[in-house]
C-alpha cells in the first residue's frame, strides 16, 4: 500500500474545508427545496456544518499552533430535481454523506495506524460517526420497518 503523503495541518485544513463546502452544500440545497419541514433540516443540517467547523478550527490551533488559512471558495452542485426533495430524502442525502466521510477516515487511519495522525483520522471518523448516528436514527423513526428494510439499497 502506498504511504500517506500528507501531515496533520493538511489534513486539518481539508476536513474544515469539507464542512464548509457541506455547509454551502445544504444552504444552497435548502433555497430549491419547496416542502417546509426538508428545507428546515437542511437549514438545521447547514448549521450544525458550521459547529463543526468551529471544532475543527479549534483543533487546528490546537495542534499547529496558529489560525487556520482562509477556506478556498466552496463549488457545489445542485441536483436538478431538488425541488421534488421530502424530509425522507434529505435524511437519506446526508446519511450518505456522513458515511462516506467517516469511511473515508477510518481508511485513512488505517494505513497511519499507532501515529498522531492516524489518531487524528480516528478522531474526525468518531466525530462522522456520531453525526451519522444522529441522523439514522432520526431517518428511522420517520419509517415503518417494512419500509426500512426496502430502503437499504
Amino acid at each position: 500500500m502506498k504511504p500517506l503523503d500528507t501531515n496533520p495541518e493538511e489534513v486539518l485544513r481539508k476536513a474544515i474545508q469539507d464542512e464548509i463546502t457541506t455547509h454551502e452544500f445544504y444552504q444552497r440545497l435548502s433555497e430549491r427545496v419547496e416542502v417546509a419541514e426538508a428545507k428546515k433540516k437542511l437549514l438545521d443540517l447547514a448549521e450544525l456544518q458550521l459547529v463543526h467547523r468551529a471544532r475543527l478550527e479549534r483543533r487546528y490551533r490546537e495542534v499547529i499552533g496558529r489560525q487556520p488559512p482562509d477556506p478556498e471558495v466552496p463549488r457545489v452542485d445542485i441536483p436538478l430535481d431538488a425541488h421534488e426533495y421530502d424530509l425522507h430524502r434529505v435524511l437519506k442525502l446526508a446519511l450518505e454523506h456522513e458515511r462516506d466521510s467517516e469511511s473515508n477516515y477510518r481508511f485513512l487511519a488505517e494505513r497511519v495506524p499507532d501515529t498522531e495522525l492516524g489518531s487524528l483520522f480516528l478522531e474526525l471518523a468518531e466525530m462522522e460517526w456520531k453525526h451519522k448516528t444522529d441522523i439514522q436514527n432520526e431517518y428511522n423513526a420517520m419509517l415503518d420497518p417494512e419500509q426500512f428494510l426496502l430502503d437499504m439499497d
